[in-house]
């Protein structure tokens, strides 16, 4: 009776466990033909020391990405090559930002 509850018992936190591993990311392709332009946002934090932050202009909104991912898109853009971006949201709190795909 005992290997039962325990076999049940562990059967339930297996699958407590799986269901609590949901994705909290989801990736969208990004088209290049709707990247409007790059902003560049150059700030001071709290330590005095300079700060850039980098955005995408996409679909109407600012959308953040890193040095690397901007430097990739510049260098494909300059060879007229297309640079495969993807949005990725965070579905817990709702959070957009650029990467390489």
């Amino acid at each position: 009776m005992k290997k039962i509850i325990l076999t049940m018992f562990l059967a339930i936190a297996a699958m407590s466990a799986c269901a609590a591993n949901k994705v909290k990311n989801d990736t969208i392709p990004v088209n290049n033909s709707e990247i409007v332009k790059i902003v560049e946002d150059e700030s001071v934090n709290s330590k005095g020391n300079k700060v850039t932050k980098f955005y995408f202009l996409y679909d109407g909104e600012l959308i953040s990405a890193s040095r690397h991912v901007v430097e990739s898109y510049n260098l494909c853009k300059k060879h007229e090559v297309k640079c495969r971006l993807a949005v990725v949201v965070n579905k817990k709190t709702n959070r957009k930002r650029i990467i390489l795909n």
